[in-house]
């Protein structure tokens, strides 16, 4: 056997025995229109879409909230969504938050490029960009709710029955 083969071996089995790669917790990216698709293909159900970023501390800290909303009434009709507006470099820490928070639902990233501004116009025109901001979103996909800056569990839970009704 030659070095060259032995060292082509060893690689080989070395590359065959190291842990898979973690899958991305992320389901993917989306536009405004890909957004509006989604929420769409949910009809029948009260939506929520809360777009947030790994570094915006409001974001993080009503995270959790909406993980265990989710876990207790998506059984009467709620389907969260999580749109993190984090950059391509900032993914590591989308994941990370990801699985430590462990989600239920979905969680897209925005897609990079194109105009920022566009999107929140598409998403709301009365969205200022600030985080976090929520969307919901009636059993016949209309939009019911805006909800800007940092709500409790309770805020969201009271917004939430009274369209599961």
């Amino acid at each position: 056997m030659t070095r060259h083969f032995r060292r082509a071996a060893l690689a080989a089995l070395l590359l065959s025995t190291a842990a898979p790669a973690a899958p991305s917790r992320l389901a993917g990216e989306l536009d405004a229109t890909e957004l509006a698709a989604r929420v769409a293909k949910e009809r029948g159900k009260v939506v929520l879409v809360n777009f947030w970023a790994s570094w915006c501390l409001p974001c993080r800290e009503e995270f959790p909230a909406l993980v265990r909303l989710q876990d207790r009434l998506s059984s009467q009709g709620l389907s969260v969504i999580g749109v993190s507006i984090d950059t391509t470099s900032q993914i590591p820490a989308v994941e990370k938050f990801l699985g430590e928070t462990k989600p239920s639902f979905p969680n897209y990233r925005k897609k990079s490029g194109g105009d920022d501004g566009e999107f929140i116009d598409a998403v709301d025109k009365s969205w200022g960009g600030e985080l976090p901001f929520s969307v919901l979103y009636d059993r016949a996909g209309k939009k019911a709710r805006v909800l800007s800056g940092p709500r409790t569990e309770k805020d969201f839970e009271k917004e939430i029955r009274a369209l599961l009704k």
